[in-house]
């Protein structure tokens, strides 16, 4: 089979699958580079497909530059990889090639970065420069900034993901019980508990300030329907303004010895809530996370943590009463 048509054909699978938008997107921007650096080798059909291809494409990308400037990071890399191994597995279930190759391919390592996580004094700071907007404009001014508090507050506190936050309706929050209705990966929802503090935020948003915000957009009457979060402009906050905002919230609050970002929100509910000894099992649903090898790779404790954990266990400090029993003497001399 041609390869751009397998290509093809594998998307379609997976829209049949349901799968959602932004998986979609990645097969497309990832299959068809693939498919066009095969074609500069002269392979163009499944059948001449090999294992050292797939391992000459790593060599490849491991040389290409990046965005911003230099080579594409691990990362970017190992990710890319998997698109390739996902879809090499899928021609071989579909039996478009005969010997399989995928389970001989093993994707590249990739080196796990130590990302500094926010600690209180910085989520201070960061509700301190939720204050946005004209000084001429009051009201707008304070739409906004409860605006900006409510996202803060419920990102930290209930920990959504940047596609979950700004994809929230209003018939999405339930106000008895102080539950989110969240549209998880996978096409699955999921009601997430928010703490009473946080949810007063998103409370007092949703009832004083966004009905502003959608006045500003020319609308008078909020369907169920409706996004929570709205613009200046009364529209709908998309992915790319949530991150604007959080970029805004670094600059104002001063951090720079640190990456500011929504996900750094989810890393530091994560953690600290781990570190309080809430279940992992309750953090993982809390999370909307399958698996607890998900979870685990946010529960990276803070230093001041681990340092005052090793002085609590250090080895050097067992007490004679805990110290194990020397081997048992046997019936020899030596």
């Amino acid at each position: 089979m041609d390869i751009q048509q397998a290509i093809q054909d594998y998307i379609t699978a997976h829209k049949v699958n349901n799968d959602s938008p932004d998986t979609l997107n990645n097969y497309r921007y990832v299959l068809p580079r693939f498919a066009a650096w095969l074609a500069s080798l002269g392979v163009t059909d499944t059948d001449d497909l090999r294992l050292g291809h797939l391992r000459e494409w790593v060599v490849y990308l491991q040389q290409q530059p990046s965005r911003h400037g230099g080579k594409l990071s691990d990362s970017t890399v190992q990710q890319y990889a998997k698109h390739i191994l996902a879809f090499c597995h899928w021609l071989e279930q579909e039996e478009v090639i005969e010997k399989p190759i995928s389970s001989r391919f093993k994707l590249p390592r990739s080196e796990k970065k130590l990302i500094t996580a926010l600690t209180p004094e910085d989520v201070e700071k960061l509700l301190e420069a939720c204050e946005e907007g004209d000084s001429r404009k009051p009201r707008l001014k304070k739409a906004l900034t409860a605006r900006n508090r409510a996202i803060l507050l419920v990102s930290l506190d209930a920990g959504p993901r940047r596609k979950e936050l700004v994809g929230l309706r209003l018939c999405d929050v339930d106000r008895s019980l102080c539950l989110l209705n969240v549209h998880r990966k996978g096409n699955s929802w999921q009601q997430v508990p928010v703490s009473r503090e946080a949810f007063k935020a998103l409370h007092d948003y949703i009832k004083k300030h966004r009905p502003y915000l959608m006045k500003c957009g020319g609308k008078t009457i909020s369907h169920r329907e409706d996004a929570v979060f709205l613009t200046h402009e009364g529209n709908p906050l998309t992915r790319q303004g949530l991150t604007c905002l959080f970029i805004q919230l670094r600059e104002r609050s001063g951090i720079d010895d640190k990456r500011v970002y929504h996900h750094q929100c989810r890393r530091y509910m994560a953690t600290t809530q781990l570190a309080m000894g809430r279940s992992p099992l309750d953090v993982q649903r809390q999370m909307g996370h399958t698996t607890l090898t998900m979870t685990n790779h946010y529960a990276s404790l803070t230093v001041e943590h681990l340092r005052q954990s090793q002085e609590k266990f250090s080895p050097l400090r067992v007490k004679d009463d805990q110290r194990w029993d020397e081997p048992g003497k046997g019936y020899w001399d030596e």
